[in-house]
């Protein structure tokens, strides 16, 4: 199970840093394109602006190179262009500004935007767009003009290097992200299932400290009966004894031997898990019929036992809560004096959970006692065997329920068992 949780979360957040490289890479590369595509505008702006002063020089007279250099220079100067230079149809150089970077190792961007087209000769009376009749023709080298716009690429590559740091930094960031957040899930399933293992060797340690008691409280208490058993079974062995000793010695041996059967019934109980048998019933109906019987005992003493509150139906193995509830009964019946006043309590709420309260308004338990009364052999009785409450709590265990000690209201004992209802 924690492997594959494990392989899902390292799934999840591998899918999940793939697709944020995804969308990061995307998202640099239009970045790119669009950077490049405002360079590429930002060069034709220049270029066209060169052809128009181009123009203007030679509209109505031979250009004046000179004054056309240095009016390239200007443009160039002004954009911090490296080159500037208008070309003939042949390739060779009609006016330059700057150095070109060819056959030199420099990192620049080239441009080249065609300036006018063929032998464009006006002649004395001759109309066009923009040229008054009677002018002197302007004369330009024949074939189509280039221009051409080198500038460092500086500007632009320090654009797209941060758009490549800023790709790298959030990529980074949120694979660190999902990293750390992988190692913190990861380490809290680590911990979970280190905690799990240890709540479940702690759990083996208790039961086998529980079991020791419990051995060692079985050969306790079967080793009286077995010894008066002996001791009868040696005095009918030699004859020793005739009459109604006989009648009597036979009696005994019955009632140790009986005895010994009950602590072995209730050690396997408690030793070993027995599976329930389920089955469906009202729970209110069980206590009133337990309550009847304890009832005879309480008749003594004047003491009043009452069971009060909801019908609740539950599913469980009947003997056994029987069994639990009448240990309960029983030890609460000893409990209370003279006059005394036993209340059982079942109520049911909206999410199916049943909750059962057995109180006393007798002695109470013993502060000392407190902690252990639900351990095997932990009696505040003089004639007590102390398995009473330890088999109430396996019972309840094995059927999924809680039981716990609160004080009573009265100086008495509240036990309260709570669980699933049907």
């Amino acid at each position: 199970m924690l492997n594959q949780r494990f392989m899902a979360t390292l799934g999840t957040l591998i899918l999940a840093t793939g697709l944020v490289w995804l969308w990061q890479w995307y998202d640099y590369r239009a970045y790119v394109r669009a950077e490049q595509e405002d360079d590429q505008r930002y060069g034709d702006v220049i270029l066209a602006g060169a052809a128009g002063a181009m123009h203007r020089q030679c509209r109505f007279r031979t250009p004046d190179l000179e004054l056309l250099n240095n009016t390239l220079e200007d443009v160039r100067a002004r954009v911090e262009a490296t080159y500037l230079g208008i070309f003939q149809a042949d390739g060779k150089p009609y006016v330059t500004a700057g150095k070109s970077a060819d056959g030199v190792t420099r990192r620049v961007r080239k441009f080249s935007f065609p300036a006018v087209h063929g032998n464009c000769r006006l002649k004395t009376g001759e109309k066009s767009d923009g040229i008054k009749p009677g002018c002197a023709g302007c004369t330009l080298p024949g074939g189509t003009m280039e221009i051409r716009l080198e500038y460092p690429a500086d500007r632009l590559e320090k654009r797209i290097d941060r758009a490549w740091f800023r790709f790298l930094a959030v990529g980074g960031a949120f694979t660190l992200a999902f990293g750390s957040l992988f190692l913190f899930f990861q380490s809290r399933m680590r911990a979970a299932d280190l905690h799990a293992r240890l709540a479940a060797k702690t759990e083996q340690v208790r039961s086998l400290e529980f079991l020791g008691r419990l051995g060692a409280g079985l050969a306790h208490e079967t080793k009286n009966p077995l010894g008066s058993v002996r001791g009868f079974a040696e005095l009918l062995l030699r004859k020793e004894l005739t009459g109604e000793d006989v009648r009597e010695a036979a009696g005994r041996i019955v009632d140790e031997t009986d005895r010994i059967v009950t602590r072995l019934d209730e050690f396997m109980l408690l030793s070993r898990p027995v599976r329930p048998r389920m089955a469906v019933f009202p729970l209110k109906d069980l206590l009133e019929d337990l309550a009847g019987l304890v009832r005879l005992e309480l008749a003594g003493k004047e003491a009043r036992l009452e069971v009060k509150g909801d019908g609740v139906v539950v599913k469980a193995d009947r003997e056994q809560v029987r069994r639990l509830f009448m240990n309960l009964l029983v030890n609460a019946a000893e409990a209370v004096d003279q006059g005394g006043r036993i209340e059982v309590e079942i109520h049911g709420d909206e999410e199916r959970k049943v909750r059962v309260v057995v109180e006393d308004d007798g002695v109470g338990i013993p502060e000392a006692l407190r902690d252990t009364m639900f351990e095997p052999y932990v009696t505040g009785k003089a004639e007590g065997t102390g398995l009473g409450l330890a088999i109430a709590r396996r019972i309840a265990a094995e059927h999924g329920w809680q039981i716990r000690y609160e004080p009573g209201r009265n100086k008495g004992t509240r036990i309260i068992v709570e669980g699933p209802a049907a």
